[in-house]
């Protein structure tokens, strides 16, 4: 009689163990960018789940970190006290479709698809390549130490330099009221003109008849 008792016991409790759901994996089947949820093909029955909330490293109103996923990603499905109605994305994983980049140990990595990419690499250095147009804003911008630029730079708005600027390329200056300097301006190896005018070069007409030599 005892025998039997616990046999049933034992029946009724595998019977619970099984109607309990463990972690699955699947493939991302649909996505719904507004509200960061998707389905989510379970494996290996290829049953599809319902609109899943996706975990992420930090969320809050409005804000958070978000990596909206692609159709056919691999991820992880967890389901709350076990229940089939109650399931979770908690993580994703690379796979023979999608292979990892080769990140060196202690390195960290953000990278598109696009090919723009963040790294901070284990020297302390820290690459940023945008392949499109990088924008950036902010009320003000403050950068400490040499700032070396490879192209043009179009600057809208004052430019105001407190220490001194040293060039090899000469100046070319359009438009504008004009330029004042204040203080000394010393040229050396070179020459002013103006209108074809050379400073260095000129002659002026003398009152007395003639024309008086260039400046010494």
């Amino acid at each position: 009689m005892m025998r039997d008792h616990l046999n049933m016991m034992r029946r009724e409790a595998g019977n619970q163990s099984a109607e309990r759901a463990g972690t699955r994996l699947g493939t991302i089947s649909g996505y719904d960018a507004s509200n960061f949820l998707a389905k989510v093909l379970l494996q290996p029955d290829n049953v599809e789940t319902g609109w899943l909330p996706i975990g992420s490293a930090g969320v809050g109103q409005g804000w958070g970190v978000q990596v909206g996923p692609a159709i056919g990603d691999m991820v992880a499905v967890e389901f709350q006290d076990g229940g089939i109605d109650a399931g979770l994305i908690t993580q994703r994983f690379f796979n023979n479709q999608a292979r990892p980049g080769a990140v060196p140990s202690g390195e960290i990595w953000l990278v598109h698809a696009s090919g723009s990419l963040l790294k901070f690499h284990a020297d302390g250095g820290v690459e940023l390549t945008a392949v499109g147009t990088l924008a950036s804003t902010a009320p003000q911008w403050n950068h400490a130490g040499p700032l070396h630029i490879t192209g043009d730079v179009l600057i809208t708005g004052m430019e105001t330099v407190t220490g001194l600027m040293a060039g090899q390329g000469g100046i070319a200056v359009t438009g504008g009221t004009g330029n004042t300097v204040s203080g000394n301006l010393a040229i050396t190896s070179g020459n002013v003109t103006a209108d074809g005018i050379s400073l260095k070069t000129h002659t002026h007409t003398d009152p007395q008849g003639g024309t008086v030599g260039a400046p010494i």
